[in-house]
């Protein structure tokens, strides 16, 4: 009897260190759930570029709905934007323009919902109770940020297909409580990822 009470009670404690356990906290996965991955199009000379619009609210597609967002962070993200593309020796234009380039801000966000659940013995001084089934819910969200720089310079004239030349993926970015800097620091690190995106045209 006495030996297993000394199981029980080290089932128990290692039940109430696994149970205590949880997902670090947002502020602990900031820097860690960054990452950013960008690509281009080689066969393209960026040269032949001069111009590009910007817009003016940011996409965002979740599992329920797509809205326009706006604000203090959508303006972090379209300022960079614009400050490495003008860097980078591009013009901003209106879209009436006709612009050179068009760029396609558009956040996707997800949120997963899971359950787990512990098998609880009681022993009480005498006899054995039935076991516990507790079952917790948890969950928690998810986000990637799509950069496209898309050509309208060249058009399919049949199928009116656009060619993206450049696209960057900020995987985490807007999720948690990031801060201004890091969200601007995030996106121009896409920009120093791939120098090639540059004109001298200007």
């Amino acid at each position: 009897m006495k030996t297993k009470l000394i199981f029980l009670i080290m089932g128990l404690g290692l039940m109430f260190t696994v149970s205590c356990t949880k997902y670090p906290p947002a502020s602990d996965r900031l820097l860690e759930d960054l990452a950013i991955i960008t690509q281009y199009d080689t066969k393209i000379d960026f040269n032949n570029y001069h111009t590009y619009s910007l817009p003016t609210s940011i996409t965002k597609i979740t599992d329920k709905d797509t809205t326009q967002v706006t604000g203090s962070t959508a303006s972090a993200i379209l300022d960079q934007i614009d400050k490495d593309m003008q860097s980078r020796g591009f013009l901003k234009v209106l879209a009436t323009d006709k612009p050179d380039f068009g760029i396609s801000v558009v956040y996707y966000q997800n949120t997963y919902v899971y359950t787990y659940s512990y098998n609880y013995w009681y022993y009480p001084y005498y006899d054995w109770y039935y076991p516990y089934y507790p079952v917790y819910y948890s969950s928690y969200t998810a986000g990637m940020l799509n950069i496209d720089l898309v050509d309208l310079l060249k058009i399919d004239p049949v199928s009116q297909k656009l060619y993206v030349r450049w696209n960057a993926y900020v995987r985490g970015l807007l999720t948690g409580d990031h801060t201004t800097l890091e969200i601007s620091n995030s996106v121009h690190q896409a920009f120093v990822q791939t120098p090639q995106i540059k004109t001298t045209a200007n």
